[in-house]
């Protein structure tokens, strides 16, 4: 009986001892989630503050025990749960319970556990920058560190501190640094020796090597051999069967008939020479240059190349390539008489002829990105603000985080912590996407601190580009993601650019024109380029796309606008004839009339127009893509007529295929008017100075947040919301190779008559006049009287005494300065001076 309750009271102790593991083991997992959860703005024992939610994992409990940790042994804090574990293995993990102790290994242990951990803290705080605000070797080390250098240098107590560490390992762990060191010893003296015997045990290496190349070899003439054998048995049972056909057709000849014999085997002996004589040579004999000659592909492959020599082989045809014809376009669409050069031209540009960028990949870990969204998280909580970062997009030039704020937090409350977030971030600038089509988040853009450059040679390069059909396909870049970014000027159909300097704007119209040039052929795509600065568009000079001279001269500028909206008129004249909606309709009815066999003839011709008894033939007509590089100087020096010709063909010239690209680095009201702005809904905009500015543009901010250097914003048609992309980037002699690339092919055809148009009176248009045909005013003689009869002139007099409004005075002023009558305003007081004689008296 007693060792039966023996046995039952040893059992009990061993299932106490498991379950001392299994809380020991609890206590370890608590507290190493605490230490690892741990966030300073937590409250704790060392701090208290209100925040929306504790961050650690283990609740108010966990930043409580991780805070003391902290405080109390710094780094050391995270060793806390190996030891608790060790402990808990060394002491628990009995598999009998047993009362007998050496003490004396114990002790030793446990001091030297003390030697051990109080040393190493000590020399964490003297050589560990500080953890948040804890010491990082915690108060025990600090305290101990700090008590030994009143008495010692740093270099001493470093010293001092290593040796309680090794010595503390030792008592510690059982551990021998005499056996270590007759280990390395060991070793080295084996590596040595291992290294002494390199060469022999080369030079064995290389004979084997030898050895067994030499076996192959031999193996290798043998199969060869084999091969050769097979080879004449099977032409033997061959040669023999037909020998046995022709034995049985002459059984069947009469005997009558005497046939000369013929000898087969003469000829058979001869047929099998080659290979007798082949199977004669000594392989094994030959030298291993020679071996080549002997390869089994060639044998195996040799009848079928006697075959191919006996066809007749033809000598390739070089195909050149057909010159273009484009006698059948209309003048303004028909370049001049192009010439080929000797060699071989492809119809488009090559890709070539862009930089290649240099792949350095560098890209950003998950740890990385996860780092981030608990930086932000923590940032906004700073500002009271609860939100959960749900998704990390990084991309060449900036990361976009989506935030999923908490139930009852607003979004205009982040927007306006815009800057206040750059600077707790350390960023340039920080945007605020403030709603994300499809999603019930919100949306916070950083820029990324090495920025990747977008080159076009990247982007042209894309399936999406080659696969546009349409003749207006342009690239701008990539999107936040790195994806190419592909528009259609077709269906935007005109485009608005501004951006102060430096935002990339011209790099940017560049990139378009480019494009545009790597997409179209002049028979599908005429331009006109303006350019007030003399210096961004003329490098465009002399490609055979365009129908005028670069326009550098504002009044040649509204002429070149006037004879676009003639030409939209005339257009529209021949769709209505033909009976379709827009270009693409006409173009489609004149090719199918054509290979009917068909051609329609030009509805609006009469006789007299030109030397040609009949009307013409229609051809097809090319889009035609009106870029102006600076808008605001054009509109500056034209004024207002240039501002209803740009509203004229913006509201109409869609479906006669023409196009407007305006750039401007001043988005100001008085240059982008609200009419112009109605009537060009797709937008981009670069990096701008304010707000003001941005609202101008888009209708909306977030353009003064962008980084510049080709940072956009993009505002699709019929799309309220604008598309972040990085524009690509094309460097000056890329330009330049691709426009010498395009004058190889051809010389522009330019058409004069476009500057031209303000002499020639039939380039009015519909309801305009030319100067000086203004209708003189009724009242006209009555007031020339009464302003020389008093000797002085101004718009109110002129008011009171006809009774008329001030419109009416105001235009009466200017026809009689325009008449000589009175002189124009001068002096600070803008007084006119009556130039006509007082009337006579009778």
């Amino acid at each position: 009986m007693s060792n039966r309750k023996l046995l039952n009271h040893l059992s009990g102790v061993q299932k106490l001892l498991e379950v001392g593991i299994i809380i020991s083991a609890f206590v370890a997992i608590f507290i190493t989630l605490s230490l690892f959860t741990f966030s300073p703005v937590d409250p704790s024992w060392s701090q208290q503050q209100w925040v929306a939610e504790i961050q650690n994992s283990g609740g108010r409990v966990g930043a409580w025990i991780a805070d003391i940790l902290f405080f109390g042994f710094g780094f050391m804090a995270y060793l806390i749960p190996v030891i608790i574990v060790s402990f808990a293995w060394a002491i628990l993990w009995k598999p009998s319970f047993s009362l007998d102790v050496d003490f004396l290994n114990l002790s030793l242990r446990i001091v030297g556990f003390i030697f051990t951990f109080f040393s190493l803290s000590a020399l964490i705080a003297l050589n560990v920058s500080d953890y948040f605000y804890y010491p990082s070797g915690g108060l025990v080390g600090d305290i101990l560190a700090q008590s030994m250098l009143g008495f010692f240098s740093l270099v001493a107590v470093n010293l001092i501190l290593l040796t309680f560490l090794i010595s503390g390992t030792t008592l510690l762990f059982g551990f021998s640094w005499i056996r270590l060191i007759d280990g390395i010893g060991e070793y080295t003296l084996n590596f040595i020796a291992w290294l002494g015997n390199l060469p022999a045990t080369l030079n064995e290496m290389k004979e084997k090597r030898e050895t067994g190349e030499d076996q192959r070899l031999f193996e290798k003439q043998q199969s060869l051999q084999d091969k050769l054998e097979k080879k004449q048995q099977k032409q033997t049972e061959k040669e023999n069967k037909r020998l046995a056909k022709i034995a049985e057709k002459e059984s069947q000849i009469e005997v009558d008939e005497q046939d000369e014999e013929i000898d087969f085997s003469h000829s058979f002996e001869q047929d099998n020479q080659p290979d007798d004589a082949f199977l004669g040579t000594n392989f094994i004999d030959q030298q291993e240059e020679q071996l080549p000659e002997l390869n089994i592909d060639n044998i195996e492959w040799q009848a079928e190349t006697d075959e191919a020599q006996l066809e007749v082989e033809e000598p390739p045809v070089v195909k050149k390539q057909a010159k273009t014809d484009f006698s059948h376009l209309p003048e303004h669409a028909r370049p001049a008489e192009r010439f080929v050069a000797e060699t071989n031209i492809a119809p488009l540009p090559s890709i070539d002829l862009l930089d290649r960028p240099d792949k350095k990949e560098n890209p950003v870990s998950q740890q990385e990105l996860d780092n981030a969204a608990r930086l932000v998280e923590s940032k906004l909580l700073e500002f009271k603000i609860k939100a959960d970062v749900v998704n990390v997009l990084p991309g060449p030039v900036i990361t976009r985080f989506e935030l999923d704020l908490a139930p009852g937090m607003k979004v205009s409350t982040v927007s306006s912590l815009e800057k206040d977030l750059a600077r707790a971030l350390s960023a340039m600038s920080v945007r605020v996407v403030d709603q994300i089509p499809g999603k019930s988040v919100i949306a916070l853009e950083l820029p990324n601190r090495h920025r990747e450059i977008v080159y076009i040679s990247e982007v042209l390069d894309c399936t999406k580009f080659h696969e546009n059909k349409s003749a207006l396909t342009m690239v701008l870049g990539a999107d936040i993601s790195g994806s190419p970014v592909v528009v259609d000027l077709a269906k935007m159909p005109h485009l608005l650019v501004a951006g102060t300097t430096g935002s990339g704007k011209s790099v940017g119209v560049n990139c378009m024109l480019v494009s545009l040039l790597y997409k179209s052929s002049p028979e599908d795509l005429r331009m006109i380029l303006i350019d007030p600065k003399m210096l961004e568009l003329n490098v465009y000079e002399g490609i055979p796309h365009l129908l005028t001279e670069v326009v550098t001269d504002m009044k040649d500028a509204a002429n070149a606008l006037r004879w676009c909206v003639g030409e939209m008129e005339r257009r529209y004249k021949l769709l209505a004839e033909i009976g379709v909606r827009n270009l693409a309709g006409y173009n489609s009815a004149i090719k199918k009339a054509k290979a009917a066999g068909e051609p329609i003839y030009d509805p609006l011709w009469k006789p007299g127009d030109s030397m040609a008894e009949s009307a013409p033939e229609l051809e097809k007509l090319p889009t035609i893509v009106v870029v102006v590089d600076e808008f605001a100087d054009m509109m500056m020096i034209v004024g207002k007529k240039c501002e209803e010709l740009i509203t004229r063909i913006a509201q109409k010239a869609r479906a006669a295929g023409i196009h407007l690209i305006l750039a401007t680095q001043r988005p100001s009201v008085d240059v982008i008017t609200g009419l112009i702005k109605a009537n060009i809904p797709t937008r981009i905009a670069f990096q701008v100075s304010s707000k003001i500015d941005s609202r101008t543009i888009l209708g909306q901010q977030g353009a003064e947040t962008l980084l510049g250097h080709g940072d956009m914003l993009y505002m699709p048609p019929g799309s309220g919301m604008p598309t972040r992309v990085h524009g690509a980037f094309v460097d000056d002699h890329e330009v330049h190779k691709v426009v010498a690339d395009w004058k190889k092919r051809g010389q522009p055809n330019y058409i004069q008559e476009i500057l031209a148009g303000d002499a020639d009176l039939d380039m009015l248009l519909p309801g305009e006049q030319s100067e000086g045909e203004e209708e003189i005013d009724a009242l006209f003689d009555e007031v020339v009287a009464f302003i020389t009869e008093t000797r002085k002139v101004s718009i109110s007099s002129i008011q009171r005494k006809f009774r008329i409004g001030y419109n009416r005075s105001a235009r009466l002023v200017d026809q009689l300065q325009a008449q000589g009558v009175i002189s124009a305003p001068s002096g600070a007081n803008s007084n006119r001076d009556v130039l006509a004689p007082p009337p006579v008296k009778d």
